[in-house]
C-alpha cells in the first residue's frame, strides 16, 4: 500500500522530518480561529500523521525562543495533537526589511517585555512539552511568512541548521491592487519571502498559479533567484472535512447565496452586492446573501451605508460559524460565490463542489485550477454576468439538476487532504541536504541574469544581512 511505502522511505532516511503546528496554537486565542491557513496547517498535519508515524510535530514559543514537541495521540484510525490551546501569545516582529537604529532599539526592548509576558502565560497554563532539537532536520512549515522568519531568526541565533520546506500560499501583496491597512505590509512581505526563499531546501506552492507567480517575481528581481526544479506545486483540496455535532443554527429557509471569508477590495464582495442590485433593478427575485466568516466592521459599515440601501435587508451575517454550521450553509445554498480578483487557491470553491453545490467563481487562474469545468465563471468587474448566473440558477430547474448531477459525478476526482499530505511527503526526501544544493543552483542562476532588478537587502533585528545575493 502507498502508506507503507511512505513510512519505509521516511524510516530509511537519517534526517528526521518535523512539521510546524505554531499556526494552530496561535489561532486558538485569536479572532480568526479557523481561517484558511490554519485549516491548511491542521488538516495537512493530521493526514501526514496518519500516513507516516515517523514524522514529528512542534510549536515555536516566541517567549522561550525555542521549539517544543507536540505529542500525537492515536486511537485506531483517529489522530489528534496535544497542541497547547487557549494560551494567548503576543507577537512582535523580529525581522525588519531595513536598519533603523531607534526602531530596532525600541523593538528589542519591547520584545524582551513581550517575551516575559508570553513565558508567564505559558507557565500559568501549566504547559509541560519537551523541547525538540531541530538541528539537521527537514523542517516543514505551512505558516504565514512572518511566523516562519521569526523561527528562522531564532534558529540562526542558536546556530541550528535545518532544511526548510515552506508552503507559499500566494504572492498577492506584490500586486498593485492589493490594499492593506498597514503601509509597511508589502515591504515586510517581500523581505520575509526573501529570507524564506534564501533558506529553503525546497519550496511548495498551493497551486500552479502561485508557482508561476513565484517564478515571475523571481525572474523580475523582486524575489531571489530560484531554480524552477526546487518549486513543487501541491494543489490544495476540495474536501470539506465532516463535523460531528449537528449545526447550531439552521440555514435560511429561503434561497440564498453563500460567500465565505469575503471582504471588500481584493476579495471583491462589492461584485456580489452589485449583482444583487442588478437583479433588483430587473424586477426579479433577489436571493439572500449569507456572509460567513470573521466579523469585519468595514464590511458591516459598507452594507449599512446609503449606497446599499436597496439590498442590505437581503444580507445575513454568520460570524465565524463552526464547521457543522458551515457545511449546512454550503449544502443549502443556491451557489457559493467566490468573487476574488486573485487567489492562491480558493478553498470555498472547492468545498462547495465537494458538498455538491455550484460554485460561481471570478474568472481568474487559481479558481480555474480549483473548479475546472465544474465552475461557473464571470469577469470580476462584470456584476451583470454574475447576476445572469444567479438568475439562471434561481429560475432554470433543469440547468440546476444537470449541473448538480455533474458536480456529484465528479466527486471521485476531487482532491482530499490525504492527497495533499501524500504530495508533501513525496517531496521531502529530496529536501534532505537540499539547502546547500539549492544555494549553489541559485548562485548559478543569479549569475545568468546579473542585470535583474533587486530590492535592497533586508536585516533582522540583530543586523544580520538577508540580501537577495545570499544563498
Amino acid at each position: 500500500m502507498p502508506e507503507a511505502k511512505v513510512r519505509r522511505d521516511n524510516h530509511d532516511m537519517e534526517q528526521p522530518i518535523i512539521f510546524d503546528l505554531t499556526e494552530v496554537q496561535l489561532a486558538s486565542t485569536g479572532k480568526l480561529r479557523f481561517y484558511g491557513i490554519v485549516r491548511c496547517v491542521h488538516e495537512i498535519a493530521l493526514h501526514i500523521a496518519r500516513i507516516d508515524p515517523a514524522v514529528r510535530f512542534c510549536v515555536f514559543s516566541a517567549g522561550h525562543q525555542s521549539f517544543f514537541e507536540v505529542p500525537v495521540r492515536r486511537d485506531r484510525d483517529a489522530v489528534a495533537f496535544d497542541v497547547p490551546l487557549g494560551v494567548r501569545q503576543l507577537r512582535l516582529r523580529s525581522v525588519f526589511p531595513d536598519r533603523r537604529p531607534l526602531r530596532d532599539a525600541v523593538a528589542a526592548t519591547a520584545r524582551a517585555v513581550v517575551g516575559g509576558l508570553n513565558r508567564r502565560a505559558w507557565d500559568r497554563a501549566g504547559i509541560d512539552l519537551p523541547k525538540i532539537d531541530l538541528n539537521g532536520a527537514t523542517y516543514v512549515s505551512c505558516a504565514r511568512p512572518k511566523l516562519i522568519v521569526d523561527q528562522i531568526a531564532a534558529l540562526d541565533r542558536a546556530s541550528t541548521r535545518i532544511d526548510l520546506v515552506p508552503l507559499i500560499h500566494d504572492m498577492i501583496p506584490l500586486h498593485d491592487h492589493f490594499e492593506h491597512r498597514s503601509k509597511s505590509f508589502p515591504t515586510n512581505f517581500v523581505a520575509d519571502n526573501i529570507r524564506i526563499l534564501n533558506r529553503a531546501a525546497r519550496v511548495m506552492t498551493n497551486s500552479e498559479f502561485t508557482r508561476s507567480e513565484l517564478l515571475r517575481f523571481s525572474a523580475s528581481g523582486y524575489l531571489p533567484a530560484i531554480s524552477a526544479n526546487y518549486i513543487h506545486p501541491v494543489p490544495l483540496v476540495h474536501e470539506c472535512s465532516d463535523a460531528d455535532p449537528s449545526p447550531r443554527i439552521s440555514p435560511p429557509a429561503e434561497p440564498y447565496l453563500l460567500t465565505v471569508g469575503s471582504l471588500l477590495g481584493r476579495k471583491n464582495l462589492e461584485a456580489v452586492l452589485d449583482a444583487m442590485e442588478v437583479l433588483r433593478s430587473r424586477g426579479v427575485a433577489v436571493p439572500l446573501l449569507v456572509i460567513a466568516g470573521a466579523r469585519r466592521k468595514r464590511v458591516e459599515e459598507h452594507i449599512g451605508s446609503e449606497e446599499r440601501k436597496g439590498v442590505r435587508d437581503r444580507v445575513v451575517f454568520r460570524h465565524t460559524p463552526p464547521q457543522a454550521d458551515l457545511i449546512a450553509l454550503y449544502r443549502g445554498a443556491v451557489a457559493t460565490v467566490v468573487p476574488s480578483r486573485m487567489e492562491g487557491w480558493g478553498l470555498p470553491a472547492g468545498e462547495s463542489l465537494w458538498l455538491g453545490t455550484p460554485a460561481i467563481c471570478a474568472d481568474v487562474p487559481a479558481l480555474h485550477e480549483v473548479a475546472g469545468d465544474l465552475g461557473l465563471y464571470f469577469d470580476p468587474d462584470d456584476a451583470a454576468a454574475l447576476a445572469n448566473h444567479v438568475a439562471r440558477l434561481m429560475e432554470d430547474s433543469e440547468h440546476v439538476r444537470v449541473l448538480r448531477e455533474r458536480i456529484r459525478g465528479a466527486r471521485p476526482r476531487l482532491r482530499t487532504w490525504s492527497d495533499v499530505a501524500r504530495d508533501v511527503l513525496a517531496i521531502l526526501p529530496s529536501a534532505a541536504g537540499g539547502t546547500r544544493r539549492h544555494a549553489e543552483d541559485c548562485r548559478a542562476e543569479r549569475g545568468s541574469r546579473a542585470s535583474a532588478r533587486c530590492l535592497p537587502s533586508a536585516t533582522d533585528a540583530q543586523g544580520d544581512a538577508v540580501g537577495i545575493g545570499r544563498g
